[in-house]
């Protein structure tokens, strides 16, 4: 029998072959483009679920602060809150006055009549965030003290010397204030929680666009602002951070380290600035008491060593300037627990509760 003959193939034989693989290659690269999007589409709902899942099952807190909340330059050098102003922090709505000044909804309209005032000087934890206005101790001063004008001054990040631009600026404007209470924080010797709103300020007062892509690499803060979006945005990956991270222990020791020996300088030249303020409203005869808040650790871990450290030294030097204070520690109640004062899983933000017990502290100091 013949031998079969193998005939080549043409060159539309070649073509059709060649489309064939090209054809198989596309299917095989759309199925792999369908397999990616399907993965990423089941992990965007699993995340979706799951953020759902936090916010309605947890009492976290979003963190993070709108950037309509903060003015450069407000006193002296100091940013302040915008006046008049209608923002976001840690997730709740708040409210400013004239001065910038935090204020309930609908502000305090029968306060100009007022004749007498008491000033606060703090940072965020005075400020309140994610607490309702008449909640904080500020809000609740005010019912203490219905005859009297109380302004918090309170700016998110504030630390020593800000409170001294205040002082400066203010108090010459506003003879009606008689009395002044510092709420200090103890990471108020440090100016690192001030970075990221001094980076907002920089960014709007140089004109760059907040989103825009182009300057964030530039500046290397891609990771930073994706992290700044999360905080305001995302109560998945807050719980995520605050597990992984232990957050509340971290800012623990973070203070541990600004208070530890051979850290003294930063802590010296906060105790003399606030000399210097003690000074001045003595001069003005204007009555000044600071209040030392403490951190969630020292409630919760009293036994610590390092707990009673940072009101320790800062009290030393306070008491060798002549400078009243209060340390508020033993009126928060061993029978709760000490994050039952804070917000949740927060180092150093005060809940409800806390702020009613540093109302009676401060409410205290003040009648004396």
């Amino acid at each position: 029998m013949p031998r079969s003959l193998r005939i080549p193939p043409t060159g539309a034989g070649r073509a059709g072959a060649g489309w064939a693989r090209h054809g198989l290659q596309l299917r095989r690269g759309g199925a792999e483009l369908l397999l990616v999007f399907g993965s990423l589409l089941f992990l965007a709902l699993v995340a979706a679920l799951g953020e759902l899942a936090v916010r309605l099952f947890s009492d976290l807190n979003f963190l993070g602060n709108s950037r309509n909340l903060f003015v450069a330059d407000a006193y002296g050098s100091s940013k302040g809150n915008a006046p008049n102003a209608k923002a976001i922090s840690f997730g709740g709505v708040v409210y400013t006055d004239e001065h910038g000044f935090r204020v309930p909804k609908g502000g305090l309209p029968g306060d100009a009549q007022k004749s007498d005032a008491i000033l606060v000087l703090g940072d965020s934890v005075a400020f309140g965030p994610a607490v309702e206005e008449p909640d904080t101790f500020v809000g609740r001063l005010r019912a203490r003290f219905p005859n009297r004008r109380i302004y918090n001054s309170s700016v998110i990040g504030y630390a020593a010397s800000d409170y001294e631009n205040v002082v400066d600026a203010f108090l010459p404007l506003h003879p009606e204030v008689s009395d002044v209470a510092l709420v200090f924080c103890l990471n108020d010797v440090s100016t690192t929680s001030a970075e990221s709103i001094d980076r907002y300020l920089k960014d709007a007062k140089q004109g760059v666009p907040k989103q825009d892509l182009t300057e964030t690499l530039r500046g290397f803060r891609l990771l930073s602002d994706a992290n700044d979006f999360l905080r305001l945005h995302s109560k998945l990956y807050l719980l995520l951070k605050y597990q992984l991270l232990a957050s509340q222990q971290r800012g623990w020791e973070e203070i541990s380290r600004l208070y530890a020996d051979g850290s003294e300088a930063d802590l010296d030249a906060t105790a003399r600035k606030i000399g210097e303020i003690a000074a001045e409203l003595k001069q003005k005869r204007v009555r000044f008491v600071v209040v030392l808040a403490p951190f969630e650790h020292q409630l919760s871990h009293p036994e610590d060593p390092a707990s009673p450290v940072p009101q320790a030294k800062l009290a030393e030097r306070l008491a060798r300037m002549g400078v009243p204070y209060v340390d508020p520690r033993p009126l928060f109640g061993r029978d709760r627990a000490g994050s039952d004062y804070y917000l949740p899983y927060d180092a150093m933000h005060f809940s409800k509760r806390g702020h009613q017990v540093m109302a009676d502290a401060i409410a205290s100091a003040l009648a004396h």
